[in-house]
């Protein structure tokens, strides 16, 4: 059995320890190979591919050429909750199965969320320019902001990080209010979060931010017309934690030159892996930008590897229902 885990350098683990630990302790015969993904230098990646058995990655597009190349490919495991980078109808036609983590870091990326919001409404990124490149020292020269317990919230996906977001928003006193079209009513009447529609948070919402999964539908959802929206609206600060293509990043530029927004939090860009030097959004007082930093913890990383490893691990040996999470599960597979 072949394992392999490959991802982009800057997705890659420093240490592979307690991968292959995990994936060798009972499966000693097992050869496990890391290897950095460079899209530009791809035959070497292919070559190992050949005969891997399983494939561990979190951002490596997996499409019809990749699954080409990998004839002998029965198991994609994603370290991530997200598959946005997966052909789901390629990895069914080639009958290779696909898990996910369906949480390891919900914790984290709330707690980042509330350190971007608290960073961007109490302006200390601006603060920190008056001081350190205009050597001002004058509170009065950025305009006061309202407490955050007269601001409403408005969270795009309402799942488990949105609804940890919504718990540190209500402990500050914050109103909240969410858009999420695939929560069931109940959980929201449960956690007593108003679910309304796109327009509304972008009209009455002082903060918006996006906890959305990426799918095919809401690529681009945060375009032109909705930041023209929130524009007419409150002129909220926008954060986004989840992935960066649910934003139109020209349209954000367009919304910050034109004040429909206050600033942004972004955590994720256009691209996985971008281009920084004289990116439009960098050296903005109002824009934070971090590199895809939110689940970035001790205790994330532990289970990230855990549950992934774990995952081929239970999948080889037979036991699907202990898997975390099939994202696709072919019926047979005879590879």
């Amino acid at each position: 059995m072949k394992i392999m885990i490959a991802d982009y350098a800057a997705a890659m683990m420093e240490d592979h320890t307690y991968e292959l630990k995990l994936l060798t302790q009972t499966h000693p015969d097992w050869i496990v190979k890391t290897m950095v993904y460079n899209p530009e230098k791809l035959t070497a990646f292919y070559t190992e591919m050949l005969d891997a058995d399983a494939l561990l990655t979190a951002f490596i597009p997996v499409d019809e050429t990749l699954l080409a190349n990998a004839p002998n490919l029965k198991l994609i495991s994603i370290n991530a909750m997200g598959f946005n980078n997966i052909d789901l109808k390629a990895t069914a036609a080639h009958q290779v199965s696909v898990c996910a983590i369906s949480d390891y870091c919900s914790t984290d990326v709330a707690e980042f969320t509330f350190s971007l919001l608290l960073s961007l409404t109490k302006q200390l990124k601006a603060y920190d320019h008056l001081l350190t490149v205009e050597h001002l020292w004058k509170y009065n020269a950025l305009p006061p902001q309202k407490r955050l317990a007269e601001q409403t919230l408005g969270i795009c996906g309402l799942g488990k990080i949105g609804q940890k977001v919504a718990y540190l928003a209500k402990a500050f006193g914050m109103k909240v209010i969410a858009y999420d079209p695939f929560l069931p009513p109940a959980v929201a009447e449960k956690l007593e979060i108003p679910l309304v529609t796109a327009s509304q948070i972008y009209a009455a919402a002082d903060i918006i931010t996006n906890h959305m999964r990426l799918t095919a539908a809401n690529r681009h959802f945060f375009n032109t017309a909705a930041f023209k929206q929130m524009g007419q609206g409150k002129h909220p600060l926008f954060i986004n934690v989840a992935r960066g293509e649910s934003v139109d990043e020209q349209a954000l530029l367009t919304a910050l030159e034109k004040k429909w927004i206050k600033g942004a939090g972004l955590d994720v860009l256009a691209v996985e892996n971008p281009v920084l030097k004289n990116h439009p959004l960098l050296k903005r007082t109002n824009v934070s930008v971090t590199p895809h930093a939110a689940f970035y913890s001790v205790n994330s990383i532990t289970e990230l590897q855990r549950i992934s490893c774990q995952n081929i691990v239970n999948f080889f040996a037979g036991n699907h229902t202990q898997v975390d999470r099939f994202v696709s599960e072919p019926a047979k597979v005879t590879k």
